[in-house]
């Protein structure tokens, strides 16, 4: 993938030299400011970088410090972040930036979600409306955040599978994920714990990826979505399934129940459901972006959703509603729309196919030349799009900001930002 700085958490490789300042109107912090720097503006290099930032390890744990020419606003407390595949950092206040990974060897990135509730009333199964089944028992346990947040279920049961169970409201007819986080399965080689939704429809409910096999000391999260039924709505955790019965015990942790084709982060509840609303993520100093009504942009990130998960048109880039880079939900296209006082033009790719977490790079630009659209994704397709004759000024938006995954309403989607870059155009 040809890039002009490298993959997050990597230095830059262009050979620029930058001004200091961090507000808008003057250039950004340098690289390595916990995550929040990139190069600075250029003075008569053509196609220069204006501002840029990319992610890298966070100095804080799940936190990351952004660049002043960025501004976030997240005004939902106590959210969460996954830091790795056994661990997470919980109680992130309002307006936080949030640094996600899910692999232990993967890359970081500036999480930015939708807003999502959790229709799951107690997200800790430990206390009522929590319910118990057979002989089991249930016990404060520390979770993957390394607090006391989770619930340890034990089965003490010598001839049926025990198991507690929390009611909640059903969605008939809807399509809706549960997640959860599951660690330290006691139990022997056939078993497995089992967090289970019997408002879903019969394969849902049987889907392997709600089952942790035993014995597992780390901390995994799993999920799997269903269509809702007219039957009973509750979600039910087993610490020991499996053929026969088994005495064994699991603990579980931050558990999910959202209205959506994808898993969104944790969101903790303590005795009703819960709504986490969305990000919005603005690039504050339009006015220095747009170049004398022209701009170009490099964005890299990764949808947490597949192709064909994603409920809305998930805009990359949004100066206004005429001016706007989106992945399209019907096809899985993305498109380019600009809107200036001399008419509107407009790009598109193909349809594309991706997998969850699969990171995308996206170059658009609009210039005295015409429009120009390149996407390329990792280990998938590289289509480069352009139209010389659509040359089409655009002003700066009111609002003096360019929202980035999003628009003035927030993100409609989940996506980790690794890079963003806006260049000088001539």
């Amino acid at each position: 993938m040809a890039v002009l700085v490298a993959s997050a958490g990597a230095a830059c490789t262009l050979d620029v030299q930058g001004t200091g300042g961090s507000g808008a109107g003057a250039a950004p912090a340098s690289p390595g400011d916990g995550g929040g720097g990139g190069e600075g503006s250029v003075d008569g290099l053509p196609n220069g970088m204006l501002y840029g930032w990319s992610a890298s390890t966070p100095a804080q744990p799940g936190v990351y410090e952004l660049p002043g020419w960025l501004t976030l606003e997240s005004p939902t407390p106590d959210k969460t972040v996954q830091i790795g595949e056994s661990a997470l950092v919980s109680g992130i206040p309002a307006h936080a930036a949030r640094a996600r990974r899910i692999r232990d060897d993967g890359p970081s990135g500036l999480s930015l979600e939708s807003a999502r509730e959790n229709r799951i009333p107690l997200s800790t199964p430990l206390l009522r409306p929590w319910r118990t089944l057979h002989a089991a028992s249930v016990a404060e346990a520390h979770g993957p955040d390394g607090e006391l947040s989770a619930g340890r279920v034990s089965d003490e049961d010598t001839a049926q599978a025990a198991a507690t169970y929390v009611p909640v409201d059903r969605s008939d007819g809807s399509i809706s994920t549960v997640s959860g986080w599951v660690g330290d399965v006691e139990g022997e080689e056939g078993g497995f714990a089992w967090i289970r939704a019997f408002a879903f429809d019969d394969a849902a409910q049987n889907d392997e990826r709600a089952r942790v096999p035993a014995p597992a000391r780390a901390w995994r999260r799993v999920d799997f979505t269903g269509v809702e039924t007219a039957r009973a709505g509750q979600i039910w955790v087993y610490p020991a399934a499996g053929d026969g019965a088994r005495q064994s015990a699991a603990s579980f942790a931050f558990l999910n129940l959202e209205s959506a084709r994808y898993p969104s982060s944790a969101i903790p509840t303590s005795g009703s459901a819960r709504r986490r609303e969305a990000d919005v993520l603005v690039a504050n100093n339009a006015e220095w972006l747009i170049w004398k009504g022209w701009f170009k942009a490099i964005l890299d990130f990764a949808p947490n959703y597949a192709s064909g998960e994603q409920l809305a048109d998930h805009d990359l880039l949004y100066i206004d509603s005429g001016t706007r880079v989106f992945l399209r939900a019907s096809d899985g296209a993305v498109v380019m729309t600009v809107t200036g006082a001399d008419g509107s033009a407009s790009l598109e790719t193909e349809s594309l196919s991706w997998e969850r977490e699969q990171p995308f790079h996206v170059e658009a630009s609009s210039s005295p030349s015409g429009l120009s659209l390149r996407v390329s994704l990792d280990e998938g397709k590289d289509v480069e799009i352009e139209e010389p004759a659509a040359a089409v000024a655009i002003p700066v938006p009111e609002s003096g900001r360019i929202h980035i995954l999003g628009d003035p309403d927030g993100s409609q989607e989940c996506a980790d930002l690794r890079r963003v870059e806006f260049y000088e155009v001539h």
